[in-house]
């Protein structure tokens, strides 16, 4: 976390948070399956690794300067892990009391804190990083609707409502625009092209070894023919047959 060159100030980015709601949801699991200690020892773990992680991305949220604007869609997991937390603190509490609101307002902060930065969220061509909207959003929502079961107003009830049908139409959005672009369009995957497996055999380069025994005369007359990496004709600089008898003829005559 602090030493050597892979510090967490320096490699962690807001993906690093799916980790930690799979704390949160495994306490929320445990909870619902009337566990006692073992979904508290899961939110405790996740609640120390989420203050460390929320305090490392938080103070680089104005600048983000490790990633690039195709995934600025990832920042809206800030707002996964407390959604999450105040509906597992919930269940393991069995009400919605003040410790599962302290986690549900800050992820009330954070959701609207990211929803008005509009320019940090466009610019940029649909990925399936937008799918990085769906989860968090959707937390949301699910959170505001335990909250509001708690407290009963009309403040409540219409946050409920918004939240709800921004969830909604995002994943439908979202659910519209992938089969678009994956079965009309068929750009959802840009580096296909490059990584495609191409129908045609590659081209094999020709090995200019071979066997003695196995190879005739016009065999290696033809090998000698390809030029060499200077791109010089290196059947030029091979001597012909007749050269070597002219050679061997003045050897035995001295």
């Amino acid at each position: 976390m602090s030493g050597g060159q892979r510090r967490l100030s320096k490699v962690a980015n807001p993906s690093n948070h799916l980790s930690i709601v799979g704390n949160f949801v495994g306490a929320l699991l445990g909870a619902s399956m009337g566990l006692k200690e073992g979904p508290v020892f899961f939110f405790a773990v996740g609640l120390a690794h989420y203050t460390v992680l929320f305090v490392t991305l938080y103070q680089r949220l104005p600048t983000n300067e490790t990633l690039p604007k195709e995934l600025h869609p990832v920042f809206f997991l800030f707002v996964a892990a407390p959604s999450v937390a105040s509906m597992a603190w919930a269940r393991i509490q069995g009400s919605f009391d003040n410790g599962s609101c302290i986690a549900y307002f800050i992820a009330l902060f954070l959701y609207f804190s990211l929803a008005v930065r509009v320019n940090f969220f466009r610019g940029f061509r649909f990925s399936l990083a937008w799918w990085a909207y769906t989860f968090p959003m959707t937390g949301a929502a699910i959170a505001t609707i335990r909250y509001s079961s708690v407290v009963t107003n009309i403040v409540t009830k219409t946050l409920t409502v918004i939240l709800c049908l921004v969830a909604t139409l995002t994943v439908t959005a979202l659910l519209v625009t992938t089969i678009i672009h994956a079965f009309i369009l068929r750009d959802l995957f840009p580096n296909d092209i490059a990584i495609a497996i191409s129908d045609r055999k590659p081209k094999t380069t020709r090995r200019w070894y071979h066997r003695r025994s196995g190879s005739s005369e016009s065999n290696v007359e033809h090998y000698l023919k390809y030029s060499n990496s200077d791109g010089k004709d290196v059947e030029a600089s091979v001597c012909p047959p007749s050269c070597n008898n002219q050679e061997l003829s003045a050897s035995s005559a001295k």
